[in-house]
């Protein structure tokens, strides 16, 4: 389908398609990571002015991130049944004045631990979720390139905000660093939200009709689960892969500055790590267009193991900032691969519910990943003992990986049969179906 005929869906407006593209990566921009790099970068000055051990910043992250997943999956079911801007709008507005309030935050511990629930519980609209299901509704030909791109907003926001944070810290402290990227986050994501996000008009029209008749269009969630092993080699790989990343993703600052090394080095190999899956997300995007995914995930995690193993182990910059380059390729693709193999494993009208589990369990592997590394360093003093388990889980991934088996449906979203084969738009490559 090219872009003159989607553009004739949307009878209302006629918006070029790409312009979702562009305001999904700007709303994720001011999205979901951007608690992992406050955290990271104002962690330290907060425990230090309230004198709590940094575990409690750690414990306060996965807390958020544990909501977050929940969030995500309610945002799912909302966006098959309502569409993308009703549950989104008030969502992001919760999400943004959560980290605004962190600015005024006293020294209780309850008070941070409730307002990382409110920022969680508004976070899932920060999340790819709600962009990737309107990207891969507009985007039946190059669905790849369109999800890396609006993806690599969340690498953008890994690289640009460590610095515009320590920026802040720096002039004016902690809570003003929260005051300013909190108004930020609040304003922009529900604007885009509001004003411009929206479906095809075919497809809203198929949603609205099973709203009519007292149903919800696509399979339900229980239907996925027991019909599709992909949905759960999927979940699995995704947990495991965040639990890694996430986990490492967390602790860079104060990894590297505990082995001698400045603040604004640790906050560059953060950036290089964040700059790497911005890279990742549009290279990824470029080849879901011409080759199997699982494959492509499969090369990409095991880069992002040896990066972990470097990481850990290494003391020098140069080694460190390769391994930050390595594990943001597993950073970067993670999302890119969920959001491309849900479109093409499971039915369209179950897209939203689908990902948002996945989703969930994403942001439940790397509130797990936090988690555990955290109480790694806390009982042995050092990461080290986190190297094994970690290239593990992501190894575990990579077999998940391996068994997903063919596609099952086309770009446009029709059913693949056992005696045909699956192929992409651009035709280049063939996957062949049992």
């Amino acid at each position: 389908m090219n872009t003159a005929s989607l553009q004739s869906q949307n009878t209302g407006r006629q918006l070029n398609r790409w312009w979702y593209v562009g305001t999904g990566f700007i709303t994720l921009l001011f999205g979901t990571t951007i608690v992992n790099v406050l955290f990271n970068v104002l962690g330290k000055p907060m425990s230090e002015e309230f004198g709590w051990e940094r575990s409690v910043i750690s414990n306060g992250l996965s807390i958020e991130t544990v909501v977050v997943g929940i969030s995500i999956v309610v945002l799912g079911f909302l966006i098959d049944r309502y569409g993308p801007r009703t549950p989104s709008v008030p969502m992001s507005l919760a999400f943004g004045i959560g980290l605004v309030l962190m600015a005024a935050l006293p020294n209780s511990q309850l008070a941070f631990y409730a307002l990382c629930v409110l920022i969680g519980a508004g976070a899932g609209a920060v999340n790819p979720v709600a962009h990737s299901t309107v990207v891969s509704a507009w985007f039946h030909d190059r669905r790849g390139i369109a999800l890396g791109i609006l993806m690599a907003g969340l690498g953008a926001c890994g690289v640009v905000m460590p610095y515009l944070a320590n920026l802040i810290l720096d002039l004016a402290g902690w809570r003003m660093a929260f005051l300013i990227i909190g108004t930020l986050s609040t304003i922009i994501p529900a604007s885009v939200y509001a004003f411009i996000t929206r479906m095809p008009d075919t497809h809203d029209a198929e949603r609205k009709s099973a709203r009519t008749e007292g149903r919800v269009a696509g399979e339900s969630l229980w239907t996925i689960a027991t019909k599709y092993r992909q949905f759960w080699l999927l979940s699995i790989a995704i947990f495991l892969v965040s639990s890694a990343t996430f986990g490492i993703m967390s602790q860079v600052i104060p990894m590297t500055t505990d082995k001698g090394i400045s603040q604004s080095t640790a906050v560059a190999i953060l950036s290089a790590m964040s700059l790497s899956s911005i890279a990742a997300r549009l290279l990824v995007g470029f080849l879901l267009d011409r080759f199997y995914a699982p494959v492509i995930g499969t090369i990409i995690f095991a880069l992002c193991a040896v990066g972990v193993f470097l990481m850990i182990g290494s003391d020098t910059v140069s080694v460190l900032v390769l391994a930050a380059a390595m594990i943001g390729l597993g950073l970067g693709a993670e999302g890119d691969l969920a959001a491309y193999m849900v479109s093409r494993y499971f039915p369209q009208h179950s897209y939203g519910r689908v990902l948002g589990f996945i989703y969930f369990l994403y942001a439940q592997g790397s509130a797990f990943g936090i988690f555990a590394l955290g109480q790694i360093f806390s009982a042995t003093g050092s990461y080290t003992a986190g190297t094994i388990p970690i290239v593990v889980l992501v190894a575990v991934g990579i077999v998940c990986l391996l068994f997903m088996g063919p596609y099952r449906f086309t770009l446009d979203h029709k059913s693949i049969t056992s005696d045909t084969t699956a192929t992409s738009t651009d035709e280049s490559v063939q996957v062949p179906v049992k």
